[in-house]
C-alpha cells in the first residue's frame, strides 16, 4: 500500500550470509505515488541473530532518514520486536536507541510490520549487499527539459 498523500514509505530488511559472515541491510524509500526515491545498502560483521540484524537495520534507517531531513515517513519491516521495560540485552539496547530517535524526530510517522512479501525490494537489496565490498546509495535523477514558447 502507498503511504498517505505527502508522506514517504521506507522499507527495511536484513539478511544474513553465514558463508561470508555478514548481515546485509536493505533500505528502499518510495513516495506517496509508490515511485522509487532512494535506496541504500550496507552490511556489518559478524553474522548475528536476525532479530538483532533487523533492529540494527531499523536503527540505521532512522539515523539516515533523519540526516536526510525526511520526517513524514512510515517505516515497514517484517520482524516485530518485543522488548519492554529495562531490557539490558543487546537487542534491548538497540530498540531503546530506535525508540529514542523515533520519539524525538518522527512524530508524524509509524512503524508497521507487514508480511515479507510486501517488503521484497528491501529484502532483495539486503541479500545482494552481502556479496559487495562496499555500501551503496541508489538514486534516480530526473531532469526535465522545458521549451520556451514564443
Amino acid at each position: 500500500m502507498k503511504p498517505p498523500l505527502g508522506k514517504y514509505k521506507c522499507n527495511v530488511d536484513a539478511s544474513s550470509s553465514t558463508s561470508k559472515n555478514k548481515v546485509g541491510i536493505g533500505i528502499c524509500i518510495k513516495d506517496d505515488q509508490g515511485h522509487f526515491v532512494l535506496a541504500r545498502t550496507e552490511w556489518f560483521l559478524p553474522c548475528i541473530d536476525m532479530h538483532i540484524g533487523e533492529a540494527t537495520g531499523l536503527l540505521h534507517v532512522l539515523q539516515w532518514v533523519q540526516e536526510l531531513g525526511l520526517n513524514d515517513i512510515d517505516f515497514e519491516l517484517d520482524s516485530k520486536f518485543n522488548s519492554k521495560g529495562e531490557d539490558i540485552s543487546e537487542l534491548g539496547a538497540i530498540i531503546h536507541n530506535c525508540r529514542h530517535i523515533y520519539n524525538s524526530y518522527f512524530t508524524n510517522s509509524c512503524v508497521e510490520f507487514p508480511m515479507r512479501q510486501t517488503n521484497e525490494v528491501a529484502h532483495s537489496l539486503a541479500k545482494a549487499v552481502t556479496s559487495h565490498d562496499s555500501f551503496h546509495i541508489f538514486s534516480i535523477i530526473i531532469t526535465r527539459v522545458c521549451k520556451k514558447v514564443n
